[in-house]
């Protein structure tokens, strides 16, 4: 088990639903989710298609490395997750 720290963008408008629906996906690959911070709304450097603003959470997590691929997948396909950061913390 490592420790990461998950940033996701999220779109505007469905934030609490994605943030359940994150915390559902880190679940299913077995990840044990340590901590959630948000950061809340801000405007994109650059527009991410449509959209200009985006809602910011960061998820500190452990997990299997093997999983983490399949988990960035899953966030590509959700169309409410703009963009996503996963880095591995130190610990």
């Amino acid at each position: 088990m490592r420790n990461y720290e998950i940033t996701n963008i999220l779109r505007e408008g469905n934030v609490e639903e994605t943030k359940s629906a994150v915390k559902e996906l880190l679940s299913k690959y077995n990840f044990t989710i340590q901590g959630e911070e948000d950061w809340g709304s801000k405007r994109l450097w650059h527009p991410v298609g449509q959209d200009e603003q985006g809602h910011f959470i960061l998820t500190k997590c452990s997990g299997s490395p093997a999983e983490v691929i399949k988990i960035e997948h899953e966030f590509k396909l959700n169309a409410n997750i703009l963009k996503t950061l996963v880095i591995r913390a130190n610990g």
